[in-house]
């Protein structure tokens, strides 16, 4: 093994520089622009809940609706997809009760 080209032309390069963290392996997409599917797919959403539910289109940019989103994509993660989204969303006499 010792007369093998491939070891003796080649070093092992272990220095931290060289190397990739594992993070980078796993990106996320960071904008909007990244993920236009998910990005017309949400905006479909949103103009179907203006229109269902005959809500105002600045419904959806408002920072009650904006911290509503976020916890859905929160257990939407932690959950997986497998959850039925009508037993996670509270019963309206449950919203009034926890008014302060």
């Amino acid at each position: 093994m010792t007369h093998h080209n491939c070891s003796k032309n080649k070093p092992v390069a272990t220095t931290p520089s060289r190397q990739r963290a594992i993070s980078s392996y796993c990106t996320q997409p960071s904008s909007s622009k990244e993920c236009p599917l998910i990005q017309k797919r949400i905006t479909e959403a949103c103009v179907k809940y203006c229109a269902v539910d005959v809500r105002p289109f600045e419904s959806v940019a408002g920072t009650g609706f904006q911290n509503l989103a976020k916890q859905l994509i929160y257990a939407g993660a932690t959950l997986g997809t497998s959850i039925n989204v009508s037993e996670l969303l509270p019963h309206p006499s449950t919203i009034s009760r926890n008014v302060e």
